[in-house]
Order: C-alpha cells, then structure tokens, then sequence
C-alpha cells in the first residue's frame, strides 16, 4: 500500500514539460493568479506571455513550470514586458541551473533589464531625470572630482570614431536630478562592473554576454538605488533581481496539480 502511495505521489509531482501543461497549472491555479495579477493580465495573458517567451527561448520548457510562470507574474507584477516577448530589455526570463533543486531540473530565473531599473526609479515621480553614460576608451570624456567630491565629468576633443564594442569600457556613470533640485552621481570603473558580474547568477550567460554595456549600466543604477527616492516596489525589484520569484501557491509539492485535458478547456488546444 505504501509502494502505490509513494508512486502516485511521484507520478502526480512529474515535471510538466509541454505548453498545454502549462496551460493547466495555470487554470488549475486561477483564482490565486487572478489575486495577485493586475486587471491588465489575466490568466490569458499570462499564457500569452508564457507561449511567447517559450518561443523565443525553448531551454525554458527545461525548467520547472512553477519557475516560469512565476517569473511572468513577476514580469507583470511589476509591469514589465520579459523581453523574450517584446525585445526592449526590460526585464529578462532565462533558463540557469538550480544545483539545489532535488530532481536536477532548472529553474527559470527573472533578471531585471537596465531599461526595467530606470523605468521602475522613475515611477517614483521625485525624480527629473536619470542618466547612465558608458564611457569608453578613446571617447576624449575624463573623470573629474568637485570640491565636494562630487563625480562630474569632463569633455574634450569627441573621437566620432571611438570604438564602443563592449571590451573598450572604461567606466559608467550616473548622474540623477530630483524634482527637490537636488542630486545624485555616481559611477563605476569597468573592473568594479566585472566583479559585481562574478557574483552574478548569470555570470557570463544571458544579458552579461549579449548584452554586457546594457548590464554594467543597471549594475550601476543598481548600486545607486539606496540612495535615490525609489518606490518600495523598485527597491524589492532590485533584491529579487537574478533570482527565481516565489508564490506559495505555485507549490505542486504542497498541493500536487494533475494536468487537465485543455483540448476540451475554453480557449481550445494551445
């Protein structure tokens, strides 16, 4: 009798592996989704998001769908379009290995996109504006110190043929206006962005390798968020930046979910 129970149990905590299993979990679990979605994303939506960004990066389907689901749902949480869906590197949903989860399966992991940083600090409306500028070698842009040892920087001669590949980094700086008059600066040297990069989930995968510019400046905004009027709901976005969201309610091991026949569900074979 034990034996029978444990292979139930093993065969209803199967990882799902197919869109239409994600389909199901997401109507088996509507009613919490719904509680915590906006009206704006619904669980059709949500499926929507979840077809296009499998489409786009197939390694998904290799990770737990709890995972992905719940990185849409932080996606839309936070108003974010994952960028697998609409290309402008706002926020990122992408397949890394999960050394501690027990059956070996990846889990997907949510990345906020630079573009995604400066949109959530500028919800806030405290702020006038934000500049993040990439300075490279040969771009005739010095770094200097105020007498209040404030960060400014300086320009000489322009170099209109500076090479801006990602290797000529120099450093990145940032320089935020707040609607009180007052401001902010800040900046990064290129080995100070390669170290926080070797603490980073995504290492040399993902944005940190396709998109490396892009990254070294939310690394930036990043580090300057405790010190800008930021919303609560940024300064949580930027904790759970690298990290794969969690909703209780997602949780097959707690609550086993059995897949349902979605050829006969509204919305047909998906």
């Amino acid at each position: 009798m034990g034996n029978l129970a444990n292979q139930a149990q093993s065969a209803e905590l199967t990882p799902l592996s197919t869109m239409n299993d994600l389909h199901a979990l997401i109507r088996a679990k509507r009613g919490q989704i719904e509680s915590v979605m906006s009206d704006a994303l619904g669980p059709e939506r949500l499926y929507s998001m979840l077809q296009s960004a499998v489409a786009h990066e197939p390694k998904l389907l290799e990770c737990t769908p709890e995972s992905i689901i719940a990185c849409c749902m932080k996606c839309s949480v936070l108003g974010l379009e994952p960028s697998n869906v609409d290309g402008l590197g706002k926020a990122y949903i992408l397949p890394y290995g999960n050394k501690n989860y027990a059956n070996g399966r990846r889990e997907a992991t949510f990345i906020l996109g630079y573009k995604g940083m400066i949109e959530l600090a500028r919800r806030s409306g405290e702020l006038s504006s934000i500049n993040v500028t990439p300075v490279f070698e040969d771009d005739g842009i010095d770094l200097m110190m105020d007498e209040a040892g404030q960060p400014y920087l300086t320009r000489g001669k322009v170099n209109l043929d500076a090479d801006h590949s990602a290797d000529k980094l120099r450093f990145v700086f940032l320089n935020a206006e707040l609607a009180n008059g007052s401001h902010y600066r800040t900046y990064m040297t290129r080995a100070e962005i390669d170290q926080a990069k070797t603490r980073s989930s995504a290492g040399d995968k993902g944005p940190w390798k396709t998109d490396y510019v892009a990254m070294a400046r939310k690394t930036v905004v990043r580090r300057a968020f405790p010190y800008l009027p930021v919303s609560t709901q940024a300064q949580q976005a930027a904790v759970a930046d690298e990290t794969t969201p969690h909703f209780d309610f997602l949780d097959r091991s707690a609550a086993p979910v059995k897949a349902i026949d979605t050829t006969t569900a509204e919305g047909g074979d998906r």
